[in-house]
């Protein structure tokens, strides 16, 4: 007899599968356990054992296997365990767009991805202005990498970005700028540049510096400040897009790093950071991604906090 297809497969899971099931599967890996996952969801234990074999069943093969210290993951368990978790997820967020409109919510939360540069530089002011004017505003705001943020809101994850103009522009969506930018150079306050009123290339290359994230748009404005300066100092080799892990290594040494203004922007404006005389780099502004349909309803709550962004002076 032939393998069943996947749309086969597909129709036995919906018509067999309970998101019972689901929790079970995920549980008994979390805990490699079927005592303790069952335990842990309010099952009993042959009704556990059970569910399990309903959902193996309609797989078409195990997905755990028993050993001395408990339950492990078979070939096809590990197949498979990651889309059930990620199957869960929008479950999570029925339960929790449910509960708020349950709670006298007027509207879904408005759902937004941003890159850090995004809220440091935009969202921390202009949320913040916004919520006041609208107290009963609901949004969920995610920091999300730029490898991942335009997928999410393409999946419909997000209803809005908040990010660099994306080339090319997907079809379907529209960027409008907001905030104009520019690549500084960042170090601690006590750092013995900040006293010099005018900086040499040798000043600079004579210093340690923090490594550029691995993608975006960091290495590219890194590699062409290092030109500029005719030489490649030495390397701090952490990297990463959080402004809180910089600023970590920043304050406790005479590290530099060279990044977005509108990323250490609080900082700076707190003083904990400072920036060093040496000429800023313009980059493209950031600004909102959106859906055109979403820009085109002057109603949507979604458009009204763009309209708010759009019209905030930074």
């Amino acid at each position: 007899m032939s393998e069943p297809s996947p749309s086969v497969l597909f129709n036995r899971i919906l018509g067999r599968v309970r998101l019972r099931h689901l929790q079970l599967a995920i549980a008994i890996a979390d805990l490699q356990s079927l005592h303790r996952a069952a335990s842990a969801i309010g099952l009993s234990q042959p009704a556990a054992t059970h569910a399990l074999a309903e959902l193996e069943a309609t797989l078409g093969g195990a997905i755990f296997e028993r050993h001395a210290k408990g339950m492990r993951l078979t070939t096809l368990g590990s197949a498979v365990l990651p889309l059930l978790r990620a199957a869960l997820v929008p479950i999570q967020a029925v339960a929790g767009n449910a509960a708020l409109m349950q709670q006298g919510a007027a509207s879904a939360p408005i759902r937004i991805g941003s890159i850090a540069a995004g809220i440091n530089g935009l969202l921390t002011t202009a949320i913040a202005a916004y919520c006041a004017v609208q107290p009963a505003v609901v949004m969920d705001v995610q920091e999300v990498t730029i490898d991942n943020l335009l997928a999410s809101l393409q999946d419909g994850k997000l209803d809005l970005a908040i990010c660099r103009e994306p080339d090319p522009m997907p079809q379907g969506f529209e960027f409008h700028a907001v905030h104009n930018d520019q690549f500084v150079i960042a170090c601690r306050p006590q750092h013995p540049l900040t006293r010099q009123a005018a900086l040499s290339a040798s000043d600079l290359l004579a210093q340690r510096w923090l490594a550029p994230p691995l993608t975006g748009l960091g290495p590219q404005q890194v590699e062409q400040l290092f030109d500029d300066l005719g030489g490649v100092p030495q390397l701090c080799r952490v990297s990463g897009r959080s402004a809180e892990i910089a600023y970590a290594l920043l304050c406790g040494s005479d590290l530099l790093v060279y990044v977005p203004m509108s990323l250490v922007r609080p900082f700076v404006q707190r003083q904990d950071l400072a920036i060093l005389a040496w000429q800023p780099r313009p980059v493209p502004p950031l600004g909102v991604l959106a859906r055109v349909d979403t820009m085109a309803d002057r109603t949507h709550p979604c458009r009204r906090f763009i309209d708010h962004l759009l019209a905030t002076p930074q």
